[in-house]
């Protein structure tokens, strides 16, 4: 699995990550296309795209995320490396959820 080095941690400033989260970036409208083209292609096959799935038992927590969410995520590590990437996937998760809020243009 993928290390996070600088994303966060636990005594780094959250609004100031946040912030940074929702600046954009210089590659952020090529990279909001290929976005659109993931989700797009996922739409085509799959029912329901889904959220996260969450299963509880006695002892563990098993999460599920999304196969469009999981494709996106790889895309940008491959595109970006690791650290950049795993920002730039951060960055987009944020975008698509101002999206969702009204705050933010939605994707064409």
């Amino acid at each position: 699995m993928y290390q996070d080095t600088r994303l966060i941690s636990a005594v780094d400033d959250i609004e100031g990550f946040v912030a940074e989260l929702k600046t954009p970036w210089k590659t952020m409208e090529a990279d909001m296309d290929k976005v659109l083209t993931i989700i797009t292609n996922h739409a085509k096959t799959e029912f329901d795209l889904g959220l996260i799935i969450i299963r509880l038992d006695e002892n563990n927590m098993d999460v599920e995320f999304p196969a469009w969410q999981n494709e996106i995520e790889k895309y940008f590590i491959n595109q970006y490396g690791v650290n950049n990437g795993k920002l730039i996937f951060n960055k987009v998760l944020m975008r698509l959820f101002q999206m969702s809020k009204g705050t933010e243009q939605q994707l064409h």
